[in-house]
């Protein structure tokens, strides 16, 4: 069932970014929501509900679609429109307040607890092959190397395998979003395919099998069938031959990101020939589930070195560096400046550049903290915020 919302969300928040700047109606509403599920946890108590969320959900932003369409055509506007518009309108209200009582609350009206810690039922981090890409700054150089180190050489036979590595908010995952939808690997690779280690859901669950579950569901099984195979007591090695079978004949890429815990089933995915699973071979690692005939890449994200390397192999690791340019940096704060939607003073932003700077230390996800940061200390007093105070909230940033 966790597959199947994963799955859900992830289309909602992809069928989200595909408007980009059209004017779609309530995209506030929508936003807040994708806001809250990006950080929610799926859990046994939430998952039924939240999947009928989804459903609706992904109808209502359809329906917001070809509302777009409707209210944009040059015919005379009428009350009809306007009625039209409002009943949705409260749709979307409704199903806000919906999702938020679902992924905050708990059957029992108890806060739900959203764990960063990989051992637990949930963890706080999600993501999906999407990235604002006009606002991802100061990777230029850095994403040539790694493009270089995938793409170089995905001959036929054997998979490709790229780890990135490096301290947690230092643009992993940002990197590996520049790769997954690079030109070149749109033009020359389908499918392509992420999954989100770091939002596996149950730890009483084989995690396992929910990796080759969304890859299954990624690449198009249908929902019931995904279902049957979550609950009618599908082996490990029924799920390697499935995914097997699926991406058989395929010249695929693969991110896995945000890995942590990992064991021996995901020894050396990338770089050697993977036999068709059968026999004794099953469920022996996920290699034998990723078919070579065609070639393909795999990309892993870790902050754990030592995860990356046993996925792909040492000589294949790359270490992302802090952005080296200070004004990247600063574009990336400017746009979260941007993004708060409220008056701001530009002077007392400039005037604390500086220092806003050496608090971010090239980090992107620090520079974004930066700017939610400032945001509510210029709005909290009158007075413009003091360098000491700023340090103090830096500080408390991870």
């Amino acid at each position: 069932m966790a597959v199947v919302v994963q799955f859900l969300v992830r289309k909602f928040v992809d069928s989200l970014a595909e408007e980009g700047a059209s004017e779609l109606p309530f995209s506030t509403d929508f936003y807040d929501i994708r806001a809250e599920l990006e950080k929610a946890a799926i859990s046994p108590t939430n998952a039924d509900e939240l999947r009928e969320c989804m459903y609706e959900l992904n109808n209502l932003l359809s329906h917001c679609r070809m509302l777009t369409n409707r209210l944009n055509t040059p015919s005379c506007f009428s009350p009809s429109k306007a009625w039209h518009s409002n009943k949705v309108k409260k749709r979307v209200v409704a199903m806000k307040r919906r999702v938020l009582q679902c992924v905050q609350s708990d059957p029992n009206g108890e806060a739900t607890a959203l764990q960063e810690d990989n051992t637990t039922a949930g963890f706080s981090r999600w993501t999906t092959s999407w990235a604002e890409q006009n606002m991802i700054h100061g990777f230029d150089e850095q994403l040539a190397e790694l493009e270089h180190k995938a793409f170089m050489d995905c001959s036929p036979g054997s998979l490709t395998g790229v780890g990135i590595v490096g301290m947690g908010g230092i643009g992993k995952t940002a990197l590996a979003q520049l790769i997954f939808n690079s030109p070149h690997a749109r033009g020359r690779f389908f499918p392509r395919i992420w999954v989100c280690l770091s939002r596996t859901t149950c730890a009483a669950k084989d995690v396992r099998k929910e990796v080759l579950q969304s890859i299954l569901m990624a690449l198009g099984l249908e929902e019931e069938v995904i279902l049957a195979l979550d609950g009618g007591g599908a082996s490990l090695g029924d799920l390697e031959l499935a995914v097997h079978e699926q991406l058989k004949g395929k010249r695929y890429l693969i991110v896995f990101d945000d890995v942590w815990n990992i064991d021996g089933w995901y020894t050396n995915i990338a770089g050697r020939h993977n036999a068709l699973p059968g026999g004794d071979q099953r469920s022996n690692c996920l290699a034998l589930s990723l078919p070579t005939e065609r070639g393909g890449v795999v990309v892993v994200t870790s902050r754990l070195q030592q995860a990356a390397e046993m996925m792909v192999g040492k000589s294949s690791v790359y270490h992302v560096q802090p952005l080296a340019d200070r004004e990247s940096s600063w574009a990336i704060f400017m746009d979260g400046i941007s993004k708060e939607r409220r008056a701001i003073d530009i002077t007392d932003v400039n005037s604390m550049k500086e220092e806003i700077l050496e608090t971010c230390g090239g980090l992107p996800s620090m520079a974004k903290a930066m700017a939610g940061i400032f945001a509510d200390s210029l709005l909290s007093s009158p007075v413009s915020t003091s360098s000491q105070e700023l340090s103090l909230s830096g500080g408390l940033v991870k």
